[in-house]
């Protein structure tokens, strides 16, 4: 009984960690970070102009979109895996994600 109630905790998210990437100087900071799978990844824009933050991974596929300065988007992680991410306006940034 004890093993289902941690894993009904577990998969509400009650015990997802948020992860905050900010994207500064047209860079991912930090670059790598390790998740959870079901923890938060925040993406913060604190360049004085817009950023995307997308992945094309099957399992955690997401695009934010035009995200706009001192604007954060948050995104789920969904699977394990290692994916990367990146930003479709300013194509040297990269940010990998490891999820377990």
């Amino acid at each position: 009984m004890k093993n289902i109630l941690l894993a009904l905790l577990v998969t509400t998210g009650l015990f997802a960690a948020n992860h905050v990437v900010d994207q500064k100087g047209k860079t991912f900071i930090p670059h790598a970070i390790s998740v959870a799978v079901g923890d938060t990844i925040t993406f913060k824009n604190s360049d004085p102009f817009a950023h995307n933050a997308y992945t094309d991974d099957e399992a955690n596929e997401f695009d934010i979109g035009m995200q706009s300065p001192k604007i954060d988007v948050k995104v789920t992680v969904k699977a394990a895996g290692t994916f990367n991410v990146e930003c479709a306006i300013h194509p040297n940034m990269l940010l990998e994600v490891t999820a377990k």
